[in-house]
């Protein structure tokens, strides 16, 4: 099938892990939901490590002391975010990241820390956090001494207390400090902390624990760990407790919790700050290797103190990203830092004094995709704390090569623009106007701007007063209806109708939800507003047939722009109460037809749940057909052009079914990562994904899999019609660039021919253009072997009969613009199929 192609640089690194003390040049960066990378040259160049394996989002990595290509792996972030993803357990590569086996410990889930014996890389201890959803007794410390052939469980506490930090004594292999932490999350709210946790010591390798209290308060969350490398004597810790309750503006200092020091191997304790922002998030704590003095505790902001831990101010604000998950510092040089954060990865050789952005990994955590009409037309979409963003999905800079090897090519981030700040979520664009776009961030912060003049307008509804506060969701969905581009539906927990481009509106329902009151109300980490509506569609085929999903399990349809409403909960057969509704997909070929996916993740329920009705909803007949069964399903979208053409976003990766669901395949060239959107340019046939955790991809043109249909592909050769091509130049970007830029591939330049072969025919498959006198201007050669072929054409006529340019000049003679006559052949067959050629304005200047 046709090559995809990814863009949109950084977003969201939470682990960091250098090669080795001798080799800081070289290291990993883990992601929390998009996989691993590997540098060898401080971040100019990057290296996937974890593309083909089964999971994506990586908690801990570890490399041996003696021998930088023994690496080990923990999957499942630790960071108990509400859109955190899991993991299947431990891996070990012995080739530095080339290879991998994994080596057990799956149920846990969720792994925070590995820690390898420097003596010995067969012994490892692995903290695992375990599910976030759920109870499970995989959970606590675990250790293997046979590289992971068996483990033992070490150290364990109860179902839902496993180990978030793990730190080893450097003087002393048998000695390690666990932090010990009781959380959990349901769909309505969040737990961080609890009597059950804390801080847990064995002097003899694992066998036995020692809880430590003194000094230390009896409640406590989330904790991080860190041991002074002069004097391991010396261990750090910062504290969640919620003894006593908070104080601050962001309510980052505790009354009980905050930094604390042991002298004594954590025997006794001193309180030296109450800081401790956003723990259940953040509470990672680092000490300088060569001074005491120098304290890192990470947060929103990078916090620094330089009196050992006492006083802290902010380190990096304005400068880096917030949000500060993971940091290193370079054990031999005390100013070399490098830092994990929301935004991407930051590199210092000044002790923090100054950062180095290194934006050139796409790891972007994608919400939802959305695209224009323009030509060529862009891309918008919203990410997890990094705002709302629109790009081309083409630029026309000129490809630049040394050697043979590609340099700058493409699309950059720097050909990207910011719609608004926040979390960004859904986008849409006015399709007649497409300077008119409405992004929103968190909680229905829906704004719509005018791109031309930058005029921007609030269009969140909001209640009056008497009335009850209207509830939406962290992720609240909207759409531009099919029918009129005036109209805006926005779900909270009733529809609201935005019209006249959202400057007004009105409630078109009521509430939608279980209206559950215990429920209702929002705890833990202000993401978890409940008893909302999650999911919307209006029906392109009838006008004012909206479809609504909740995140409490309800699922409704109005046939009259709700007037009147259908509830059909009950009749989605083999679904669990409650679950959360994802998508929900109207067909575009029969208004009785809809598709829904449900996501039960949140209740610690891990299946695919994709749907289908025929008959407006009265009926739903499960299309999982042989999905895997330890996937969830966040989207599903239905073919403009082929009913029978469906794709499915899951948490690993893209589907595709040609048989309206009976069947399903996993599409190749993608890495695996969580699919969250799923977009069909109407004009060009791309297929646009949002991943979250790697950024946008596209697969151009699509038409082959369109006309995917058992008669088309019936004759031993198989020609599809080529979509229409424009010929351009390619303008010259200007200046050397250096490997550091992140560059993603534009679309194959001029016409693409896509044909199918059932068999093997033994030789090459030609395909030859003529122009509108049957003149032959061009002939190309495409492999004769089974499967999906493309081939590309330059619009350009043979180089034999062009005219010599000088050996400086490298524009293009591009053919007239018309209908070109394409023939398919091998043997004695022919398949004759027509091509357009268009022209971008000036191509064709006679005055020039």
């Amino acid at each position: 099938m046709s090559t995809s192609r990814s863009f949109v640089g950084s977003s969201s690194s939470r682990t960091l892990a250098p090669v080795s003390s001798q080799r800081a040049a070289t290291f990993f960066v883990a992601t929390g939901t998009g996989g691993l990378f590997k540098t060898g040259n401080a971040g100019t160049t990057w290296s996937p490590l974890f593309d083909k394996q089964p999971v994506a989002s990586i908690g801990a990595v570890a490399v041996w002391r003696k021998n930088a290509d023994v690496v080990w792996v923990g999957t499942g972030e630790a960071n108990s975010r509400n859109s955190s993803s899991w993991g299947n357990g431990v891996y070990r590569s012995n080739d530095g990241g080339s290879t991998w086996k994994r080596l057990g410990l799956e149920p846990t889930r969720n792994i925070a820390r590995v820690v390898l014996d420097p003596a010995d890389s067969n012994v490892a201890y692995v903290a695992a956090l375990g599910r976030l959803w759920g109870d499970n007794p995989e959970r606590g410390v675990f250790r293997t001494r046979d590289g992971g052939k068996t483990w033992q469980h070490v150290l364990k506490v109860d179902a839902r207390t496993g180990a978030v930090d793990l730190v080893m004594d450097p003087s002393d292999s048998k000695v390690l400090y666990a932090a010990m932490y009781t959380r959990r999350r349901t769909p309505w709210s969040f737990s961080s902390g609890g009597t059950t946790g804390g801080i847990f010591k064995t002097t003899d390798g694992g066998a036995s624990w020692k809880k430590l209290t003194a000094g230390l308060p009896g409640e406590t969350g989330r904790i991080g760990l860190a041991i002074y490398a002069r004097r391991p004597s010396w261990v750090y810790a910062v504290i969640e407790s919620d003894e006593g309750g908070h104080i601050g503006d962001f309510e980052d200092k505790s009354r009980a919790g905050g930094v604390f020091l042991s002298h004594d191997g954590g025997a006794h304790w001193e309180r030296l700050s109450p800081v401790t922002p956003r723990p259940f998030y953040f509470s990672q704590i680092r000490v300088q290797p060569n001074d005491s003095s120098r304290v890192y505790v990470l947060g929103y902001d990078l916090l620094i103190s330089d009196d050992g831990g006492r006083r802290f101010h902010a380190g990096v604000t304005r400068v880096v990203h917030g949000d500060c998950h993971a940091m290193w510092i370079d054990p031999l040089d005390g100013d070399h830092l490098l830092l994990g954060t929301d935004g991407g990865v930051y590199q210092s050789h000044d002790r923090g004094a100054t950062w180095d952005f290194l934006n050139n990994l796409a790891i972007g955590e994608f919400y939802d995709v959305a695209l224009d009409n323009r030509v060529p037309y862009r891309v918008y979409g919203g990410l997890q704390d990094n705002q709302s963003w629109g790009g081309p999905s083409q630029t026309r800079w000129k490809p630049d090569s040394f050697d043979g090897e590609d340099l700058t090519n493409g699309i950059t981030n720097s050909d990207w623009y910011c719609l608004g700040g926040g979390d960004g979520f859904h986008v849409a664009v006015d399709p007649t106007d497409p300077d008119i776009v409405y992004f929103e961030s968190q909680g229905a912060e829906l704004q719509r701007v005018n791109l031309a003049t930058g005029k921007m307008r609030y269009c969140k509804p909001s209640n009056k007063e008497g009335e009850s506060i209207f509830r939406f969701n962290w992720n609240t969905p909207f759409e531009i209806s099919p029918h009129d581009p005036t109209v805006l539906w926005l779900g909270g927990n009733s529809l609201f109708r935005l019209y006249e481009r959202g400057d007004k509106w009105e409630r078109v329902s009521p509430d939608l939800t279980t209206r559950d009151p215990d429920r209702m109300v929002t705890g833990g980490s202000r993401a978890e507003t409940y008893c909302t509506i999650v999911a919307l569609a209006e029906s392109p085929k009838k006008k004012g047939m909206v479809w609504v999903g909740t995140d409490d399990g309800k699922l409704w349809v109005t046939p009259d722009g709700g007037q009147h409403w259908n509830e059909l909960t009950k009749n989605l057969k083999g679904v669990p109460p409650g679950l959360y509704v994802t998508c929900i997909e109207p067909s575009h070929h029969d208004a009785n037809v809809a598709f829904v996916t449900i996501d039960g993740h949140r209740s610690d329920v891990i299946a695919p749940f994709v749907l289908e009705t025929r008959d407006a909803g009265r009926s739903w007949t499960s299309i999982a057909g042989d999905l895997p069964k330890d996937l969830i399903v966040h989207c599903v979208r239905e073919d403009s052009e082929n009913p029978r053409l469906v794709f499915a976003g899951t948490e690993f990766g893209l589907y595709v079914s040609l048989e309206g669901g009976t069947h399903w395949m996993k599409m190749q060239g993608l890495p695996t990562v969580a699919v969250d959107d799923i977009a069909i340019h109407p004009r060009d046939r791309d297929l646009v994904i949002g991943t979250h955790g790697r950024s946008v991809w596209v697969i151009d043109d699509i038409t082959p899999l369109e006309r995917w249909t058992p008669r088309a592909l019936s004759d031993s050769i198989t020609a599809f019609e080529p979509r229409a091509a424009t010929a351009f130049y390619y303008r010259d970007l200007g200046g050397l660039w250096s490997q550091k830029i992140f560059s993603a591939n534009n679309p194959p330049f001029g016409a693409m021919f896509h044909y199918f072969l059932r068999q093997d025919v033994g030789e090459g498959v030609s395909v030859t253009i003529a122009d509108a006198k049957g003149h032959t201007i061009r002939k190309l050669e495409g492999p004769g072997t089974p499967g999906l072929h493309r081939l590309v054409w330059d619009l350009q006529e043979d180089p034999k009969q062009r005219i010599a340019r000088p050996e400086w000049s490298d524009q293009p003679d591009f053919l007239p613009p018309g209908r070109y006559t394409v023939t398919f052949g091998y043997g004695n067959q022919e398949i004759k199929r027509t091509l357009e050629v268009k022209h971008a304005p000036g191509v064709a200047d006679p005055g020039f």
